[in-house]
């Protein structure tokens, strides 16, 4: 049995390989799995996981993933929403008064989060009261705009709803107005989309935290009640948070499994990477690379292993040597993929994970859906209870005109997205805000 729990890898291993999966009509083929499959080669070379630090695949993989010098992470940065409060009849003179182009477009980016909604609104400005009867017209074309963004129907006809609810029988005496009071009504019916609705604090910094403190009370109020626990009994006794990656093949997980973890150890955490993806060629040595990128452990026993052993060998090793999140990479898979969802199954039902997150990418638009709603269930029937606890979506920078799926997606199933990656270095990585969405719906 071939284990380490160092941060290297192989020498000529620096990027995924190009894969098929399917034949186009949702069949996994008999010739597709048996080239992935390692089990039959479990030797396969992993003796030599060390990668010198002047090894070309580390200079390529630190160019490619680490941040800039001074570059802030994406999750410093908040989408914020900035209203035009003066009166349009001020803007306009200001403008033209000064003449000054880049105060033109200063202002520009300030409202473009608006400019489809000027288009739907420009004719209820004006001194009047707005009756129920001028939204006719301006929220069907907003209805039709946001369904054509893959928001889905009911919950397209909800934002409308409360957009009316907001306007309605208030005195509008600009466009400016009227924006400020759309986005107000917007964000409180999309943050409540985007709000966990099972209850689960999806807030990964607080949940470790919560959960570090729970057990230190847990230990405290055991060695009271032992008289003969030595000093040193309870050091290493801490379970480490436990947060399993899974998705279909391609998608990204590794690549977001170590931007999680780089913002976990940027945050004080002591992340274990666990090469639980014992099925697909090069996995092992893929995760190797962003572990030494990284600077932090990974944790691997080779291929041909049974997954859920080597998670719960990982979880006991970060147990001993006091790493306090363990994150769990698992094979990409076709939901139909009867084996590789047992053996995902049986990973879940047998370490207990904190958090399972399903990876998707944001470009696939409403098949995503389709995805996460079929591998929920697939994941299910392995005769346990736990669901889908949340979502990363990757490639969320080239979403705009699908953005409305990933309102979807949460408001169908009830798993939040936790995380949309939004580059390529790990810095690229921030909160699904309620601001980025308005930004994308609307502009």
């Amino acid at each position: 049995q071939q284990q380490s729990s160092s941060s290297n890898s192989r020498k000529q291993k620096s990027k995924k390989e190009a894969r098929v999966w399917h034949d186009g009509q949702q069949k996994v083929t008999q010739q597709t799995m048996a080239a992935l499959d390692r089990s039959k080669n479990s030797n396969s070379n992993l003796n030599s996981m060390d990668i010198p630090e002047d090894s070309v695949a580390l200079a390529e993989a630190r160019a490619a993933y680490l941040p800039d010098a001074n570059e802030i992470p994406m999750w410093d940065m908040e989408d914020t929403l900035v209203d035009d409060d003066d009166d349009d009849d001020h803007d306009t003179a200001n403008h033209t008064n000064t003449g000054d182009k880049n105060d033109d477009t200063s202002h520009s980016k300030k409202s473009s989060w608006g400019s489809s909604l000027k288009s739907l609104m420009d004719q209820m400005s004006g001194n009047k009261i707005i009756q129920s009867t001028d939204l006719v017209q301006p929220l069907k074309e907003m209805h039709n705009l946001l369904t054509s963004k893959n928001v889905a129907n009911d919950i397209a006809t909800d934002i409308c709803d409360s957009v009316r609810t907001k306007l309605v029988g208030k005195r509008m005496t600009s466009f400016s107005r009227i924006k400020t009071a759309v986005r107000q009504a917007l964000e409180s019916v999309i943050q409540k989309i985007l709000s966990p609705p099972r209850g689960r604090d999806i807030d990964i910094l607080k949940a470790i935290r919560a959960k570090s403190q729970q057990q230190q009370q847990s230990s405290t109020f055991s060695s009271l009640l032992s008289y003969n626990n030595n000093k040193n009994s309870n050091t290493n006794n801490k379970k480490p948070y436990v947060i399993v990656m899974v998705g279909i093949n391609g998608v990204g997980k590794s690549t977001s499994l170590a931007k999680i973890a780089y913002y976990l150890k940027t945050h004080n955490h002591s992340p274990l990477l666990a090469a639980c993806d014992t099925f697909r060629s090069g996995a092992v040595e893929q995760l190797n690379v962003h572990a030494k990128t990284l600077g932090v452990p990974l944790h691997q026993m080779g291929y041909a292993k049974d997954p859920s052993s080597v998670a719960s060998s990982a979880i006991r090793y970060a147990t001993q040597h006091d790493h306090d999140v363990v994150l769990v990479d698992t094979a990409g898979r076709m939901q139909n993929n009867v084996p590789l969802m047992k053996a995902l199954s049986k990973l879940v039902v047998d370490n207990s994970p904190d958090l399972v997150l399903f990876v998707c990418e944001a470009l696939v638009g409403n098949d995503g859906m389709d995805q996460l709603t079929m591998f929920d269930r697939a994941l299910r029937s392995g005769g346990h209870g736990r669901q889908i606890d949340g979502i990363v979506l990757t490639k969320f920078d080239t979403v705009s005109d699908k953005v409305g799926a990933a309102l979807t997606m949460t408001h169908v199933t009830g798993a939040p997205v936790v995380f949309v990656g939004t580059g390529q270095k790990y810095t690229h990585l921030k909160s699904l805000s309620v601001g980025s969405v308005i930004k994308s719906l609307f502009s």
